[in-house]
């Protein structure tokens, strides 16, 4: 296990913005406002040919204002025991408050571990003249002043870190082609992070049933019956027209995008007791456009009324509704029952074997001219359209070109038959898209 460092401190001390400078990228949501990070943000960080886990979590208030807050701080004060190490943030520009001291009286008990580190001091005279003195109170001597924003000084917290935790840095492993990434999407407040605690075993996502509680993407490697995956938990996407632009929700939107296009499967859970939404066809379809593998998984099944003779209802629906990603194995799920998780994973399985898998070429060519036999290609501008060949150039999705002495004259109809002729006779490509493309063919 790599060593897990703990970024912690009162809201809206830049806690994030030192997150993402450490992993070097933007992966926790920044914003000049507090309680914008509510889940723990986990991301793996790499020096010197060393990691560690680094782990963004909330800002602690001592007395929470709500729900939300308490179950946040709950999380990030379990977490301080297990940490091998403690970045504990403060605000080297306004000074100290009474979260501060809360701060520090709690972190005394576990003093070896914490590093102080104050923060947005982009002047060090105006610092050590005006917050400096009031920082000893704390008892952690002198902190480590740096600017997150500006990238000032993080050397220097590099060090201090790698003198706490020298012991347990490894060696980083490159490869990682043998990690399934699944993304779990779907509207707010659908399950997906009671299913992404469910299917990792560790509480990381907060539950709550007020919509929205998942702002940021956060994400666990497991291994199940010898397979790494690499589950993602992203915010519930909101119709555009009820996104205002630079907000939370806007920010918490690119982030599950940007998950989409990082991940392998993609299961889009939907609120069983709501059924098939626009809003779930605009999520599925975002992934769909992307060459994604998808799974589908009506979750809460034990809430819906009569729900053992309800089976062939719901799998009409998703026929009728998500015809466009008609290919994608159904499940139905219980996170609170622990219903259908095997099931999940098997689904999840077999669209990633799907959107892996390559075709031999003759086998190709033979289903594609006995097709052609009993449905030929039509004729355009007074020529019959030949497609000579086809050959499979990729994978994740599969895709295939065929070569044709008229590609651009190629009817829609007649490209969607060819996708349909490929999984019926020569692969059902179950959970993963099909493209195709046409060439003139080479001279």
């Amino acid at each position: 296990m790599k060593p897990v460092v703990l970024i912690i401190g009162k809201p809206n001390v830049g806690k994030s913005t030192l997150f993402n400078r450490l992993i070097k990228e933007k992966k926790a949501i920044v914003m000049d406002m507090p309680g914008v990070t509510r889940d723990q943000i986990f991301s793996e960080a790499r020096y010197d040919g060393r990691a560690f886990t680094l782990v963004d979590t909330c800002g602690i208030f001592e007395e929470p204002t709500n729900e939300l807050e308490a179950i946040a701080k709950e999380k990030v004060m379990n977490s301080l025991e297990e940490a091998d190490s403690i970045i504990f943030v403060i605000d080297g520009r306004n000074g100290l408050t009474a979260e501060d001291y809360y701060l520090a009286n709690t972190l005394r008990k576990i003093k070896d571990k914490v590093i102080l580190v104050a923060n947005k001091v982009e002047s060090y005279e105006k610092f050590e003249l005006n917050v400096l003195p009031e920082i000893y109170k704390l008892g952690f001597g002198e902190p480590i002043p740096i600017s997150a924003e500006h990238n000032k000084n993080l050397d220097e917290l590099i060090e201090k870190l790698f003198e706490k935790i020298p012991e347990h840095m490894e060696e980083l492993e490159e490869n990682d082609e043998d990690i399934i990434k699944v993304a779990l999407i779907g509207r707010a407040n659908a399950g997906k992070s009671s299913l992404f605690n469910a299917i990792t075993g560790i509480e990381r996502a907060i539950v709550s049933n007020v919509p929205g509680t998942t702002r940021d993407t956060i994400d666990e490697l497991v291994e199940i019956n010898g397979q790494k995956y690499l589950f993602v938990d992203t915010a519930g996407l909101k119709r555009k027209s009820k996104t205002k632009y630079g907000s939370v929700e806007m920010y918490s939107t690119v982030r599950t995008i940007r998950a989409i296009e990082n991940s392998d499967v993609v299961v889009l859970l939907i609120d069983a007791t709501e059924g098939i939404t626009q809003q779930d066809k605009k999520v599925i379809g975002t992934a769909e456009n992307r060459g994604k593998a998808t799974v589908i998984a009506f979750n809460k099944w034990d809430l819906v009324k009569y729900h053992d003779k309800r089976v062939e209802e719901y799998l009409k629906m998703f026929e009728k509704e998500l015809y466009f990603v008609n290919y994608s194995p159904v499940v139905f799920t219980s996170t609170v029952k622990h219903w259908g998780i095997e099931k999940l994973m098997d689904a999840i399985n077999t669209a990633y074997e799907s959107y892996t898998r390559r075709i031999p070429t003759s086998a190709l060519n033979a289903a594609l001219e006995r097709f052609m036999m009993v449905s030929p290609p039509p004729v355009r501008k007074g020529k019959r359209i030949k497609i000579y060949y086809g050959t499979q150039v990729d994978v994740k999705p599969p895709v295939f070109t065929f070569f044709s002495n008229m590609p651009h004259e190629i009817p829609k109809s007649y490209q969607r038959a060819i996708q349909n002729m490929i999984r019926r006779y020569i692969d059902p490509f179950i959970g993963s898209p099909v493209f195709i493309k046409f060439k003139n063919r080479k001279k």
